[in-house]
């Protein structure tokens, strides 16, 4: 049995996500204008991509950046080699981090009012506090109006995990998520700002990092 459907309408996270918690095997294929790619799941993880001649990682982070598109999902498919060997949740929040990330040549930077205001629309985010390098809160709407609390301790956390990845074999920071009982806080750079985006408990990180390419265009 297969599915067909627009990127569009459901975005490739969400169908990662979905297809790895499924537990089944299953095959994922995309078409981005005359680009193909595949992604296999079985026994709820993501174990090969494929995109051209990339294979792995590299395929899996190029697919992440498609943001319309076709794909179709066929049941039952066993993937023909394994390439992907990590946790399928931290696969695809470093796929979104880097599928976020600006390209060296692209435009301009948001205002960051724009920022804030772009951000606040993504389902499962109650605030945004958006903070120069140095610290100081550049924008911000968040509940009771704690703006420079919330952008203190979004810069705090961001300096802490850069120490971190520093000192453990982590690579180079790229974002955060800190966990509270009410909510939890996904931290990330917009080079040169720090951002910090308060999400309800039951919104996904991944699913928000997903959103943020076609916000920070």
């Amino acid at each position: 049995m297969a599915t067909t459907g627009s990127l569009r309408e459901i975005p490739l996270a969400a169908l990662i996500e979905t297809g790895c918690r499924s537990r089944a095997a299953a095959r994922l294929r995309l078409r981005h204008g005359d680009l193909e790619g595949e992604l296999y799941f079985s026994d709820g993880e993501l174990v090969h991509a494929v995109c051209g001649e990339l294979k792995g990682e590299p395929a899996l982070w190029r697919l992440l950046r498609w943001t319309d598109g076709q794909f179709t999902l066929e049941d039952e498919v066993r993937s023909p080699e394994r390439t992907l060997y990590r946790p399928w949740q931290d696969l695809l929040l470093e796929g979104m981090q880097r599928a976020a990330a600006p390209e060296p040549t692209g435009p301009r930077s948001l205002p960051s009012g724009e920022l804030v205001s772009r951000l606040k629309t993504i389902e499962g985010v109650l605030g945004v506090v958006v903070a120069g390098p140095d610290g100081v809160v550049l924008a911000a709407d968040v509940p009771e109006g704690k703006g420079e609390a919330e952008g203190a301790l979004t810069v705090y956390l961001a300096a802490a995990a850069e120490t971190l990845a520093r000192f453990l074999p982590m690579g180079a920071f790229e974002h955060a998520v800190v966990s509270e009982p009410q909510r939890r806080l996904l931290i990330f750079r917009h080079p040169p700002l720090i951002v910090g985006l308060a999400l309800s408990p039951q919104a996904s990180p991944a699913l928000v990092l997903a959103e943020l390419p076609g916000r920070l265009s």
